[in-house]
């Protein structure tokens, strides 16, 4: 990934949407650990519908930076952002990314079916 904004906004929104899972991931994933007092990280469940905001808006983000049309002299010729494969790249890791994010913040509702 060539471009910062598109990197970060990817990276951020994956850790948004860890953030907004926390609050039931974790004291599911701690009490498998046997650490008893992680269920504090229920207390993170008030705010997750902010981050889960953030998250969304930072995914577009990273959607709009993968599919935007860029100008000619943007890449130099020879440079990674001039060949094909790397935009390939770019979009599979994005959709990787929006997959994952996807699974972290529907997790409360499906999370029901595993116990």
């Amino acid at each position: 990934m060539e471009n910062k904004a598109q990197k970060g906004t990817l990276i951020g929104s994956i850790i948004a949407a860890i953030v907004a899972s926390a609050c039931c991931i974790g004291p599911i994933v701690f009490a498998l650990l046997g650490i008893s007092s992680a269920g504090l990280l229920t207390k993170l469940e008030a705010y997750r519908p902010y981050i889960s905001v953030i998250t969304i808006l930072l995914l577009g983000a990273a959607f709009y930076f993968t599919y935007r049309k860029r100008p000619a002299e943007e890449c130099v010729e020879g440079s990674y952002c001039a060949r094909p494969e790397s935009d390939k790249w770019n979009k599979r890791i994005l959709w990787f990314s929006t997959v994952l994010i996807v699974a972290f913040l529907t997790f409360p509702y499906w999370s029901i079916y595993l116990v």
